[in-house]
């Protein structure tokens, strides 16, 4: 008896290549094994620059897809919708009425004893939206041709933002394949799938729930879902309940959320009902489910039926639940062993036949399930199979007869929200922005004030000039925090410096503050600029054993971040807080540092003066306008009030004011406004110019914490107490 052996995907049952395959073969041989590992690693690379910044990549990707016929597909999809249908009918009984346990068709003891049984959601009455909203299924191919079922997934959803994502990439590197004409396209099921999301909600948000670290598809797999469909990321320390609902904290206050898909797993999702870590879940997430103001997709405890003791039962419920047999058989080990196989790119580039497993997507619009036409083809991972084989973009192959696709009934749609970027900016998002940009800037002062100041402190000259230059610069060293507070104002040594660095590291400590806040502000940057920002930081970590070499590698990242935010970011949402950080930081180093420089009578201030003017990048256009000689006028007026010189005291103060007029915080934007003119003034008079720019940098300070305040905190301004108050809470 001749043994059974795998299908092969590629060709027909007369052994001959299947005429869709033999169009993706022959213009995989015009493209050349060497040119086709060049486009292998550019998907690949596109891919990572999808990624947040941190992700590691645990998966290759393959440009080669996975095909599936008009005929396939309609089985494939019949089949899914029946099993969500049965599976999602199962969850409404065990979290409702509880019909299948009392009759013996479901064994109470494996339900109860799941740990994703979540008691709290048992209700009497079904929630407003089902409970299973989303479905995945792992199908394989047998020898004989008929689709087995490998797996459900119930729970989070894994791969979906991939699904939708890799369609586009892998069209951009091997447009080749895509002159075939025939494909049928995913984007009217996104679309209908954004539609049904939004009418969901009412007019309120739509967010995906992630834990921020890892998903358990690829790391990122949350972050490339949340952009197919255009909806806020958040996590949980985003969230609040507040009068029975859930509410997002943003700029503008706390929002309404209406629907959230959950990338994260139920089981800590409410720590007051189900005990757990405090601040690693949402308290009072379930009872607005329970009450209805909140839809999750999927809803806690929807992983249950993915249970293994629970399939045998599950498979004997399509007959009494819809009445027919289930067109999905499950795959045993044998069948596992003997799934059908594909061409996927080996890492020498050339075409080898592995076996392989297909994900397809659906989601249910409120009246039936829609499945995606498309989806994911990925390596079994079974004996003997290759290593190293990638994911693929699932064809659907279109029919010649026309197709009708149709979603939700028509119906007025609802008032929505006026979306604001700023206002509707999570304020943890905020946060991190705004003390980015601060890091950023911390990092540009200590690097050009270490500039500054080792060749001079080199230099071993005893010049009174270099004298007083030394031990100014020892005096702004230490007001950094780069020396120690004791040795300041003594004209130290570039030995003694150099051997502080080393032992204190304070430029590392930066260079790591800042690649933590780029981290955790990766949503709010492009893939382009991730990628930047991630090469810049790279080659500044690579040059830092030698902190004091690695100065203009430092210095060429912070301008290379400087101009990544000027030229690639939109002037609203997180550019504004980014913003505020950096002018507030400049402004206050800037202010503090001319306070030491600018200490002393007029006729000892051109060490000072030369200094300030170095510290700010200004020496060219200085020479240019003044010849380069000193004088009190012209030195105050180019760093305190040139709105030109963006590197002038004035000019963060102007560009603070105009932030925060654009948040609409007008007492904090007044504030700036009066400090930039007690800045101007100060430039014209010249008058006891240590006392008065420490006093700014006091008030810039002030004004940092009124920011946080007000948009991070979200804490009322404090006031004081007037008489009446007083005697009121006395009484």
């Amino acid at each position: 008896m001749q043994p059974i052996a795998p299908l092969d995907e590629t060709l027909d049952r007369q052994g001959r290549t299947k005429a869709p395959w033999a169009q993706i073969l022959s213009a995989i041989r015009e493209i050349g094994n060497d040119e086709l590992g060049r486009r292998t690693a550019a998907l690949n690379r596109q891919m990572r620059l999808a990624a947040p910044l941190g992700s590691q990549l645990t998966r290759l990707y393959d440009p080669l897809p996975a095909l599936l016929t008009a005929e396939d597909f309609a089985v494939l999809e019949d089949a899914v919708r029946q099993r969500a249908n049965l599976l999602s009918q199962v969850l409404e009984d065990v979290y409702g009425p509880q019909t299948l346990l009392h009759r013996g068709q479901l064994p109470p003891a494996l339900v109860y004893g799941d740990p994703y049984f979540l008691r709290p959601l048992h209700t009497l009455a079904p929630l407003p939206a089902p409970r299973l909203g989303l479905y995945a299924a792992d199908v394989i191919r047998a020898p004989d041709g008929r689709f087995l079922l490998m797996r459900d997934h119930t729970g989070v959803i894994p791969g979906l933002g991939h699904a939708l994502t890799l369609r586009r990439l892998t069209n951009g590197t091997l447009p080749e394949l895509f002159r075939m004409g025939d494909l049928r396209s995913i984007r009217p099921a996104r679309e209908m799938l954004i539609d049904h999301l939004q009418r969901e909600a009412e007019g309120g948000l739509v967010a995906l729930l992630s834990d921020g670290t890892v998903d358990k598809f690829d790391g990122f797999d949350d972050t490339l879902l949340a952009r197919a469909l255009g909806v806020l990321m958040i996590e949980h320390a985003d969230l609040a309940a507040r009068n029975g609902a859930l509410h997002i904290k943003t700029l503008s206050g706390l929002l309404h959320v209406s629907t959230i898909i959950r990338g994260v797993s139920g089981i800590d999702l409410d720590p007051l009902e189900q005990g757990g870590r405090p601040g690693a879940g949402i308290p009072g997430s379930f009872g607005a489910i329970r009450a209805g103001v909140l839809s999750i997709l999927n809803a806690p405890g929807s992983k249950l039926v993915e249970s293994e003791a629970l399939l045998p039962y599950l498979q004997e419920l399509f007959e009494p639940l819809l009445g027919e047999p289930p067109w999905l058989q499950r795959a045993d080990e044998h069948s596992l062993e003997l799934a059908s196989t594909a061409p996927f790119l080996g890492p020498d580039g050339t075409s080898i036949k592995a076996p392989h497993f297909l994900r397809l997507f659906a989601w249910h619009d409120g009246q039936d399930w829609q499945v995606l036409p498309g989806g994911l083809g990925l390596p079994l991972n079974a004996a003997g199979a290759p290593a190293g084989l990638g994911t693929k973009d699932l064809w659907v192959l279109d029919s010649e007869e026309p197709r009708m696709i149709s979603g939700a009934q028509p119906a007025e749609p609802p008032e929505k929200v006026k979306f604001l970027a700023a206002a509707h900016l999570p304020s943890r998002l905020a946060d991190n922005l705004f003390w980015l940009g601060r890091s950023v800037e911390r990092l540009e002062a200590a690097v050009r004030l270490l500039l500054l100041a080792i060749p001079r402190l080199e230099s071993g000259t005893s010049l009174p000039r270099d004298l007083a230059e030394r031990a100014l610069i020892s005096r702004c060293l230490a007001q950094a925090g780069l020396l120690p507070a004791d040795i300041a104002g003594t004209a130290i040594s570039g030995r003694l410096l150099r051997q502080t660095l080393a032992r204190r590291k304070p430029i590392a400590g930066l260079l790591k503050e800042v690649a933590r806040l780029v981290d955790a502000s990766a949503e709010r940057l492009s893939p382009s600029m991730l990628a930047t920002v991630r090469f810049a930081l790279q080659q500044a970590t690579e040059a830092l054993p030698n902190e004091e070499a690695a100065l203009s590698t430092l210095l060429s990242f912070t301008a290379t971040f400087a101009g990544i935010a000027a030229e690639n970011m939109s002037r609203d949402g997180g550019w504004l807080f980014l913003e505020m950080g950096r002018r507030l930081e400049r402004g206050d180093a800037l202010a503090e540092t001319l306070a030491i420089l600018l200490d002393g009578p007029v006729e000892r201030l051109e060490p000072g003066m030369a200094l300030g003017i170095e510290l700010a990048d200004s020496v060219l256009s200085y020479g240019l306008r003044h010849a380069g000689i000193m004088a009190p006028g012209p030195v105050l007026a180019m760093l305190l009030a040139d709105m030109s010189n963006p590197r002038s005291l004035a000019y963060q103060c102007h560009a603070l004011r105009a932030c925060l007029e654009r948040l609409g915080a007008d007492d904090d934007a007044e504030t700036a406004k009066q400090l930039l003119q007690d800045i101007v003034n100060l430039a014209g008079n010249g008058i006891a110019l240590r006392a008065t720019l420490s006093n700014a940098g006091a008030r810039l300070r002030t004004l940092s914490d009124h920011v946080q305040r007000r948009f991070f905190t979200l804490l009322p301004a404090a006031h004081a107490l007037e008489e009446d108050e007083l005697l009121e809470a006395a009484q």
